[in-house]
């Protein structure tokens, strides 16, 4: 698994297909290489043919939320009838995706696999094969947001520029409502976008 150069960071997606059309539109336009989702892709099953249709020509890279996991296992068990490609991205998904020192999850209040809050207070380490990352995207809470081990960052003006001696949480917004952010990893420049 690689995240490329430049990624879309979607979270929270919810079925909305011609959102997440838009959105793609978009990042195909800024040079995307990769899509990151972050959880919630789909609510409901009549809407995973869509959603995968839209992202079959993407590299996609991510994490489900309970709806997903729900959904993929239910095909598995030929529930629910679903495209073969459907199924292949659906069962492409994990729980938490740690690439490059990047964590990607869907219910993260934490930062990637340790907690730093955690190590000044004496906790144990985490085991030698976990990936420690600096940078956690996450999704879930619907809301747009970015804080590093200081505190909230101002991301009022669409653009945070990450520090490399930083840690940083960050939640794109929810695609549900035309949010999700562009993450230039060359420059280290994330820009939230809307559509």
């Amino acid at each position: 698994m690689n995240l490329g150069a430049v990624v879309g960071l979607f979270a929270d997606v919810h079925g909305a297909h011609r959102t997440l059309s838009q959105a793609l539109k978009e990042c195909r336009a800024e040079g995307v290489a990769t899509i990151a989702l972050l959880g919630d892709l789909i609510d409901r099953t009549e809407q995973a043919d869509a959603c995968a249709r839209a992202l079959a020509d993407w590299h996609v890279v991510g994490v489900y939320g309970n709806h997903e996991r729900e959904i993929a296992l239910a095909a598995a068990r030929q529930e629910v009838d679903l495209r073969d490609e459907t199924i292949r991205l659906l069962s492409d998904l994990r729980k938490r995706v740690v690439i490059e020192g990047v964590c990607l999850t869907h219910e993260g209040d934490e930062w990637g696999q340790v907690n730093p809050l955690l190590r000044v207070l004496g906790a144990p380490e985490t085991p030698a094969d976990d990936t420690d990352a600096r940078i956690t995207f996450a999704g879930h809470t619907h809301y747009r947001s970015a804080r590093n081990e200081r505190g909230t960052i101002d991301i009022a003006r669409g653009r945070l520029t990450l520090d490399p001696r930083r840690r940083y949480l960050i939640n794109p917004g929810a695609l549900a409502i035309g949010q999700f952010a562009i993450w230039d990893r060359t420059t280290q420049i994330i820009e939230f976008r809307q559509v």
